[in-house]
């Protein structure tokens, strides 16, 4: 009897369950840049949540099988506490979007399977100060930022296998793949590539992959559209200052009118400590979308400023004031100022 309690202690200790997530929301004055008198540029005084990051709830577990190896699974599911309602906006969004994937670990890397965010995604909020803002960092918006970002795909995959390697040395690498699981082929498979070496205070990462499915909330693809993207990024942490920078490129096939664009974009920026607890956060944006082969759509360049202040008040929670310049350079456009301040707690 004694022996099987034991047993069953020890089973338990090597099994690990964790409920954890992110809360997210601010008040404040928001404007984008849009056409002077629509409601694209419409100046809108709310409370409105994730503007540091997008706020979710999620539950993941593991546990050692011996020998090395570990399993485990993630579900995550993106929240608006500004209304209550799940997903980033509204509607769209399957319920699980964040991340609902089954893992492998050994000494050979880690296998991950199901839905889970992009090599991509992860490469853009590595290099920039502001992170995974969507509703502040200029290379978050501008990438992946609806109605603003290019990218014809999501900051997650569904569907989708990834391989990451160890750490070697401070190098690490993944390769990820999304089925396109449509017997048209209207969707065809995925593919992405990511590198990345970190040494002592310089970092320097990049990812590129090649979407030709796409699922909800995105619309899917017809036969025969595609698209390349690629980002590459680097920091480096002075003590007095961490510096970031990034550039990437979007090469569309097989799309039609205005949306035939290729883009190219860059991201500066800096995070300045203030206080033992506090961070001045600058960074600066710009894309710029040219007509792709076989069409005319007119060149537009997109740039948006924010400086930001994030002051922890503990480990878990932190308060933030920011400012935000969003210029869209297009005809009878007006540019966009957003101030707001708000909190962010995780659990």
């Amino acid at each position: 009897m004694f022996a099987a309690v034991g047993a069953c202690a020890s089973a338990q200790a090597q099994s690990s369950l964790q409920l954890y997530g992110v809360v997210d929301i601010a008040v404040g004055s928001f404007q984008n840049s849009g056409a002077e008198g629509t409601t694209a540029n419409a100046r809108l005084t709310k409370v409105d949540g994730n503007q540091m990051i997008t706020s979710f709830i999620g539950f993941k577990g593991a546990e050692d099988l011996g020998g090395g190896l570990k399993a485990g699974f993630v579900v995550e599911s993106f929240l608006r506490p500004d209304t209550g309602e799940s997903g980033r906006f509204g509607s769209g969004d399957p319920f699980w979007s964040r991340a609902a994937n089954v893992w492998v670990q050994g000494g050979l890397g880690q296998l991950t399977l199901g839905r889970q965010g992009t090599l991509l995604f992860v490469n853009t909020l590595q290099f920039n100060p502001l992170s995974s803002a969507f509703g502040l960092s200029p290379a978050i918006r501008l990438t992946f930022g609806s109605p603003w970002g290019n990218d014809k795909s999501d900051s997650g995959w569904s569907n989708a296998l990834t391989y990451q390697t160890p750490n070697l040395s401070g190098f690490t690498g993944a390769l990820q793949v999304q089925f396109g699981e449509d017997a048209s082929k209207n969707e065809r498979t995925s593919y992405a590539l990511s590198a990345r070496y970190a040494s002592g205070p310089f970092a320097i990462g990049g990812a590129w992959q090649t979407m030709r499915s796409a699922e909800a909330p995105k619309p899917s693809l017809t036969a025969g559209q595609a698209q390349n993207f690629g980002m590459l990024g680097v920091s480096y942490d002075a003590g007095f200052a961490k510096f970031f920078g990034q550039y990437g490129a979007f090469a569309n096939k097989g799309f039609t009118g205005a949306v035939n664009i290729d883009t190219r974009l860059y991201q500066v920026g800096a995070a300045v400590p203030v206080t033992k607890s506090g961070k001045l956060l600058v960074s600066y944006g710009q894309s710029k979308e040219e007509a792709a082969s076989g069409s005319t759509p007119a060149d537009v360049k997109h740039s948006i400023l924010t400086v930001a202040y994030d002051h922890h008040l503990s480990k878990r929670t932190d308060v933030y004031a920011a400012f935000m310049l969003d210029d869209e350079d297009k005809a009878n456009f007006k540019k966009g100022y957003t101030y707001t301040v708000g909190v962010r707690h995780a659990f």
